[in-house]
């Protein structure tokens, strides 16, 4: 994802392996059809010997195996309900027994009750769990908490972070469960994705990225923090303002923590009359170059271990102090990939994972192959990441068109691409007709531009932009993906195009999170041979 605020908490065959290597070619997708099903009748039966246990619910759902790492699918997908009456529903805070079944998006579970759809937190797809009911504000579904483990995943493991747990610490979805098996949860929510939306039977190999920390641990380099009534800091309970104390976060890089625990820095930085204002710290190496830029609004703070900048910020969520913001210094944050400085205005995007900026990098890189006097666009470029390693590619001879339209963001860009004079930065929202007015001169290939590369934010780039894009026939476009979902959209529309998905690789860069990055290949589809109509 490219500009967007900070990122404080910011198909075809399977992938390659690790982080900068090329991505194996797909074998054609599958078109398939949809999940299965349990006859009508079993369903109704099994409603009605829950109707008949008592007082505690016992909620049927698929028969998935132990673990999420068995593709089997459990029966009914997520999201779709038995066709039963739903139940009246229960009140949140009611106790049920789940049997749980398929990984859902965001670090949940399905179960099913009654008729109704449950998503489960803190579960684990074939395990038995008794859960509080949380939500029950939708009609098709309810959420819910385990919080108690009957029957196990043998991938369960104890949580790392004494925070991580139900009525506790947002931040992390899958503490619970081993690395492999996050990384394959996460494998399975882009599979079912790519299959439910875009009609792509893939297999999904979601790769480790090479840190410092193999545990999954110690990563996260920017993070956002509430103060509390007591003096420490916290973080926000998951779908709730409320701030739970977290003095340890547990995927903070170390010398994030070491700041954190630091009553100098708490003073300093969310003095008591700041109760509830949030506070968004950025870690960075001792070597960082970190000039001051007076413009007011963040507090410059420094330890032995490295340099540090913490930015009050203005969440809405407590009271504040007049004046509070006055007098205080921004700092230009320097990050550097590959040997290569970026100038980054606080609040302009980056990857939070120390690592992930030069993976991508190396996958877009490699995925991409532009050539020397190539046209190349990059769309939703943000602070110019992929643009200048494109501009390498291409060479003086050839062009680089950058679109981005978050104002700090093209100044970031401005100021780390101006040694690269053959790219165009054009401060511009990506639209249909932004595309089309700035792929209208030609390349040296005969079309209007030879390659994409495209990092949209969540919501994806949509049906009418893809279109514009692709109806000008770059050879090959690279897609950087953070939501599933919207990835097998945008697919969905390129193959009305006439374009196919021919690599995809997948990024364990939020370890412990539901999150997952992924890189995907598109090029023109072959001619069918004269007188074969497509399947």
């Amino acid at each position: 994802m490219s500009s967007g605020g900070s990122g404080a908490g910011s198909g075809g065959g399977a992938s390659g392996g690790g982080g900068g290597g090329a991505a194996r070619r797909a074998a054609p997708a599958r078109r398939t059809g949809g999940p299965g099903q349990d006859s009508r009748a079993e369903r109704a039966d099994r409603s009605a010997r829950r109707r008949a246990t008592g007082a505690v619910s016992s909620i049927g759902t698929g028969r998935a195996q132990p673990g999420p790492t068995g593709r089997a699918r459990a029966t009914g997908g997520a999201g779709r309900a038995d066709r039963t009456a739903p139940a009246a529903p229960a009140p949140p805070g009611e106790l049920v027994e789940l049997e749980v079944g398929p990984v859902a998006h965001h670090g949940l579970c399905v179960a099913r009750a009654d008729g109704r759809v449950v998503f489960v937190r803190h579960a684990l797809p074939g395990e038995r769990v008794r859960a509080r009911i949380t939500d029950v504000s939708h009609d098709r579904y309810w959420r819910a908490d385990a919080i108690e483990i009957l029957v196990a995943s043998p991938d369960r493991v104890e949580p790392p972070c004494p925070h991580a747990g139900p009525g506790r610490c947002g931040g992390c979805d899958w503490q619970h469960a081993s690395l492999e098996a996050q990384r394959q949860l996460k494998a399975r929510v882009v599979e079912e994705s790519l299959r439910r939306i875009a009609g792509l039977e893939l297999a999904v190999e979601v790769e480790a990225v090479t840190t410092e920390a193999p545990d999954g641990l110690g990563w996260r380099t920017r993070m956002r923090f509430s103060r509390l009534p007591d003096g420490g800091v916290g973080l926000r309970a998951h779908r709730s303002h409320q701030v739970v104390p977290t003095p340890d976060c547990r995927i903070a890089d170390p010398l994030l923590a070491a700041v954190i625990a630091d009553p100098a820095f708490l003073l300093d930085v969310a003095p008591p009359e700041r109760t509830g204002q949030a506070v968004e710290l950025l870690a960075m190496p001792p070597s960082a170059q970190v000039p001051a830029v007076d413009q007011g609004g963040a507090v410059a703070y420094s330890t032995r271990s490295g340099n540090w900048r913490a930015f009050p910020v203005r969440s809405g969520d407590g009271p504040r102090s007049p004046g509070a913001d006055e007098g205080a210094e921004v700092t230009e944050v320097v990050e550097t990939v590959e040997g290569r400085s970026f100038r980054l205005e606080p609040g302009v995007f980056w990857q939070i994972h120390p690592a992930a900026a030069a993976t991508l990098v190396a996958a877009v890189r490699a995925a991409v192959a532009a050539r020397p006097g190539d046209t190349a666009l990059d769309l939703y470029c943000g602070a110019g990441l992929f643009a200048a390693f494109l501009a390498v590619a291409v060479g003086p001879a050839g062009k680089v068109i950058a679109l981005e339209s978050e104002e700090a963001a093209v100044r970031s860009a401005a100021r780390s691409l101006a040694d690269l004079p053959w790219v165009s930065l054009r401060a511009l929202r990506v639209t249909p007709a932004t595309v089309r007015g700035l792929i209208g001169t030609g390349s040296p290939s005969g079309g209007g531009v030879d390659v994409v590369v495209l990092d949209p934010p969540r919501t994806g780039a949509g049906r009418e932009v893809m279109a514009e894009l692709l109806a000008h026939r770059p050879r090959r476009v690279v897609y950087v993906a953070c939501d599933p979902a919207a990835l097998a959209r945008d697919l969905a529309a390129a193959a009305a195009e006439g374009y196919r998905l021919t690599a995809l690789r997948a990024f364990d860069i939020f370890p412990m999170t539901a999150h997952v990055e992924c890189v995907a290949t598109l090029e023109p589809a072959p001619a069918e041979p004269p007188g074969q109509t497509g399947a």
